[in-house]
């Protein structure tokens, strides 16, 4: 069986959506969670509550380009831990449901994609995924990581990694 696009996408943006919630979840744990909502990794780089946000914004984009359906458009207004758990949810239900063949066929396909303000360039839906959207998940993912250790929370590098590992490797 070849390795598809499928394969090296779709895992991927469940790992980065859970291995999120497995952060936050962690982060929850201290005496005074809360105080961590606003936290940021230095003082000129956006809150906890916007890693979220981009996480789960870019994953809803581009599985919903890669599933031939429109994205849901979320706004930046997460003030809770409930909040961030239940986007992440949402997003992870319709990654979940994404078809397989459905994802092959629409990494080939370009479309005009939205680049930042101004800017479009026509895209196969793979380089989007591998060149744009999966980069910046696993960026902000990091950067949720490295606020919550740098308050304290009592990570490893396992809790980074394994969400990814029990995606391709199950039985983990």
């Amino acid at each position: 069986m070849a390795y598809s696009l499928y394969d090296g996408t779709i895992p991927v943006l469940k790992a980065a959506l859970k291995d999120t919630a497995h952060l936050l979840k962690m982060a929850r744990m201290l005496p005074h969670p809360n105080t961590l909502l606003d936290a940021r990794l230095y003082e000129d780089m956006k809150p906890l509550t916007f890693q979220v946000y981009t996480v789960t914004k870019f994953t809803e984009i581009i599985s919903a380009r890669l599933s031939g359906r429109e994205a849901v458009v979320y706004e930046d207004d997460m003030t809770s831990w409930e909040e961030m758990h239940a986007r992440i949810n949402e997003v992870l239900a319709r990654v979940q449901n994404t078809d397989k063949d459905v994802v092959n066929k629409l990494g080939e396909e370009a479309a005009p994609t939205a680049m930042g303000e101004g800017v479009t360039m026509d895209l196969t839906g793979k380089a989007y995924a591998h060149g744009v959207t999966i980069p910046n998940i696993l960026f902000h993912v990091s950067i949720t990581y490295a606020i919550l250790r740098k308050e304290g929370v009592p990570l490893g590098k396992a809790d980074f990694i394994m969400p990814f590992v029990r995606e391709y490797v199950p039985r983990v």
